[in-house]
């Protein structure tokens, strides 16, 4: 062959731990901490107990008491393994189907049950209130658990987060970029891989080509063990192993748990539609509580009276919190908008007083005091370090404060959002930069799914102070997807807040407000005025009030409402209307979820008249939001109807015609006068 003679520079191998054979005879030597028969006791209790519930709650699913209800059928050994290996400082952040291991952590039956029920306050959970809830979009957790990993070595703290997932979530780009940058950080972090051979319908051999799972860790240079996950000592073992190595600085590794899915996916799914029947009969024989059963029995430590009680105290206490979860009384309708944000007095409301700056400065500055001012906030992103961020926007920083505050990440969107919502969860201030808003659609994942709910998700136990901040807009001559306005599908997200400064004053002011609110914020940074926009800025550290409108022009004729680098036209052409005759009152949103509706119903009572401006595409822009608030609340004030100077319903076009795109100040002052001579 021609490779013939090249040098080897690297071998790998994976090593593969069990203790006991399925029939619970002793493969090899057992760890320490098996020969203590109560400890081995207390894990077959967690197993049996985890199995009743689950058959119990199947049953509550199929009589219409519960709803979709994700079964663990066969895999104990893996939940109740990795629970009991656990600390209670520590943090969890499992799947949808880890009932055990929550159970093991403290949360009640009957709170499980309420969330699988359709009731959020399932999720205020009696077990550590630092651990994450249920993860529902598969593998979607693993950059958050990167998150809290990070948090934990920046402070010192020996804690360690530990992740589960299954075998499906390895095809997913989420748990490869948490453990590339596990892997490089050398995080205090446990994956475990749950391969219970299917994901849904679809089989191992069809997710991948590696010969096992634990293979995956090498490529983020780290360890990857396969255990047999029917073996609870095994499991036990090699999640004791891994958090001992992990808690002493030793860094992440990735435990694959070879087990086997009993039951059906969900109870909305029937597996005998892709597999036989007598596969699973086969793999009965390996189940994991008969194996340590045997294995009790061999050692004269259990038995038939024994086992017969412990059924009977299992199915009372299950019972019991049946009981309790039935009479639980519905939540109030009016409820659902409890926890969608903090209280008004949790958050930063200090009006400023804004020396002469570009907009891309007083980011910067922004970001300095921060930084200063809280040990928390840490900035993260791609080049966000020695390089100063594509913009600058982040230069000296990482000279000033050091790496391990600001993060050279590597180049997965993804990954940064997520380890912002993980850290935030853990009391950091994340601030993450995209680089252009055109790159943070794969963050839509964590944005939708995680940072805007877990507050709600949760009924307040946790939050996620975060910010992520991106250049938005166009008019810098740049290449396709580095000129977007997409801000209205972000204003769509409940939960998400989204500001978008005008000026270096608001920028600083607004910036230093998001970073200290405890809410997730998206920072859109209008790039056209980078360095076009100067002004004053003090930089006294007081933040401008969120959620305010700016009204930057006093005026009676007409309103015109505007954000972000469109804003210098608007006042432009207000300046121009003005020698026409026409006094245009010019508002700057500023924050567009949850927008000032007051200051803009103010004016147009006011006016009577309203022209919205905005640069991204017409049909479904922020725009239409605001017009159909005028429609609904001011329509009697209205002596004209609401006009919109915007951009096109199509791509934003390439340098040469992006101009024509983005709105003038001829479009608007003729839009203005339209709206003016109505009769």
């Amino acid at each position: 062959m021609a490779d013939e003679g090249l040098p080897v520079v690297a071998r790998f191998e994976v090593r593969q731990r069990s203790y006991l054979a399925p029939d619970g005879t002793v493969l090899r030597p057992l760890p320490d901490f098996a020969s203590d028969i109560p400890k081995l006791l207390a894990l077959y209790r967690g197993m049996v107990l985890t199995r009743a519930f689950d058959l119990k709650a199947v049953s509550l699913q199929r009589t219409g008491r519960l709803g979709t209800y994700a079964v663990s059928l066969g895999q104990e050994a893996v939940a109740v393994g990795i629970a009991s290996a656990m600390r209670q400082e520590d943090v969890l952040l499992p799947s949808y189907r880890d009932n055990g291991t929550l159970l093991w952590r403290g949360t009640k039956m009957e709170e499980i049950l309420l969330f699988w029920g359709g009731d959020e306050r399932g999720n205020l959970s009696s077990g550590p209130a630092h651990d994450f809830p249920y993860c529902i979009p598969v593998g979607s957790q693993a950059p958050q658990a990167a998150g809290v990993a990070y948090a934990f070595k920046l402070r010192k703290e020996p804690r360690v987060a530990v992740c589960l997932f299954g075998d499906g979530a390895t095809s997913k780009g989420d748990v490869w970029e948490a453990m590339n940058f596990a892997g490089v950080h050398k995080l205090p972090l446990l994956f475990v891989a749950n391969n219970n051979q299917w994901a849904i319908s679809v089989p191992l051999k069809l997710q991948t080509a590696s010969q096992t799972l634990a293979q995956k860790a090498i490529a983020a240079g780290f360890t990857g063990e396969q255990v047999d996950g029917n073996d609870v000592i095994a499991v036990r073992a090699a999640a004791e192993e891994a958090i001992a190595q992990a808690r002493a600085g030793g860094g992440p590794r990735l435990i694959e748990a070879l087990t086997y899915r009993l039951s059906d996916h969900t109870t909305a799914d029937d597996a005998a539609r892709y597999r036989s029947p007598e596969e699973v009969q086969t793999r009965w024989k390996e189940e994991p509580i008969a194996r340590l059963r045997a294995y009790l029995v061999s050692q004269k430590a259990w038995g038939k009276a024994q086992e017969e009680e412990l059924a009977a105290e299992c199915q009372k206490e299950i019972e019991a919190a049946i009981e309790r979860y039935l009479a639980s009384s519905p939540r109030a309708p009016e409820t659902m908008f409890d926890h969608l944000y903090a209280r008004a007095s949790e958050r930063s409301s200090a009006e400023a007083r804004m020396p002469e700056l570009t907009l891309i400065e007083a980011i910067n500055l922004a970001l300095a005091r921060a930084m200063q001012e809280d040990a928390n906030v840490v900035v993260l992103g791609e080049d966000v370090g020695v390089n100063g961020g594509v913009f600058r926007a982040t230069v000296g920083l990482q000279q000033r404060f050091g790496a391990e505050r600001v993060i050279d990440t590597p180049l997965a969107e993804l990954l940064i959002s997520g380890l912002c919502v993980g850290m935030a969860a853990q009391g950091l201030k994340p601030v993450g930069e995209i680089q252009f808003m055109g790159f943070i659609y794969p963050c839509i994942d964590q944005l939708v799914n995680h940072a805007s709910r877990l507050r709600n998700r949760t009924q307040g136990r946790l939050s996620c102070p975060m910010v992520l901040r991106t250049p938005h807009g166009g008019g810098i001559r740049a290449p396709e997807h580095h000129s977007e306005s997409t801000e209205a599908m972000l204003a769509h997200i409940p939960g998400l807040r989204v500001v978008m400064p005008s000026s270096p004053e608001r920028a600083y002011g607004l910036l230093l407000a998001s970073i200290r609110d405890p809410d997730p914020v998206v920072f859109l940074e209008p790039t056209r005025i980078y360095r076009a926009a100067k002004g004053q800025v003090e930089d006294n550290g007081e933040a401008l009030p969120l959620d305010i409108a700016f009204v930057l022009r006093q005026g009676h004729d007409v309103t015109l409402i505007s954000w972000g680098a469109v804003v210098k036209e608007t006042l432009a052409a207000a300046a121009e209307l003005a020698g026409q005759g026409i006094e245009a009152e010019v508002i700057d949103l500023a924050t567009l979820k949850p927008y000032d509706e007051e200051t803009v119903l103010a004016s147009v009572t006011k006016t009577g008249r309203c022209v919205i401006v905005h640069e991204a595409a017409r049909t479904g822009g922020f725009g239409a939001e605001i017009a159909a608030l005028i429609a609904e609340r001011g329509l009697t004030s209205l002596l004209a109807p609401v006009a919109r100077v915007t951009g096109y319903d199509t791509i934003m076009p390439l340098p040469r015609l992006e101009q024509r795109y983005i709105p003038s100040v001829p479009r608007i002052v003729a839009a203005t006068r339209k709206a003016c001579e109505f009769a």
